[in-house]
């Protein structure tokens, strides 16, 4: 009963933090209202992210379904995260609490097809999404766990303020924002 409560919590506030996150997202960008909608991974997010067509050049690729099984049964303070424009998937995103609720972390991130109308906005809305999770809970940290070691991308994180190496465990390739 008691995990039921918890797991429950954690969903309403998953839920509020996509609401809220839309809602901020839409008053920056106008031109984008009713045109986006974040949502949890669900099954249509699965099965259209099956259908991106992965660049060449891209450095990643994972198994969503396999990473939202596992967060699912792991992790009761996670985030996600499927971002959409109109009826397409432009991106995904999976993150955690930390055992001791001091960071969010994006853990899973990808944007779409090279053809993505929110292309340059994926980070940004999971960013927003981390930090409006963290200060619900308390954490006054967000971080992206093992980001892409390209100088563009680098710079790209240091200018959404991620700009720290963890500071709890230096050994962890992480980048790091603090929001409290």
């Amino acid at each position: 009963m008691r995990k039921q409560l918890i797991t429950e919590k954690y969903r309403s506030l998953r839920l509020a933090v996509l609401k809220q996150t839309q809602s901020e997202f839409e008053q920056l960008q106008p031109d984008l209202i009713d045109c986006i909608s974040l949502t949890e991974i669900n099954e249509l997010a699965l099965v259209a992210q099956n259908q991106w067509h992965p660049s060449p050049v891209r450095q990643i690729g994972w198994d969503w379904r396999q990473i939202l099984q596992q967060y699912r049964r792991d992790h009761m303070a996670r985030l996600e995260l499927a971002i959409w424009h109109h009826q397409d998937l432009s991106g995904l995103m999976i993150g955690k609490a930390s055992e001791g609720r001091l960071v969010v972390k994006i853990n899973y991130i990808q944007g779409g097809d090279a053809v993505n109308p929110l292309k340059g906005y994926i980070l940004p809305i999971a960013s927003r999404c981390a930090e409006l999770f963290a200060a619900a809970i308390n954490a006054g940290w967000i971080g992206i766990q093992d980001p892409i070691e390209n100088e563009d991308l680098l710079h790209y994180y240091h200018l959404l303020g991620f700009n720290q190496r963890d500071p709890f465990d230096p050994r962890n390739n992480a980048l790091f924002k603090r929001i409290s």
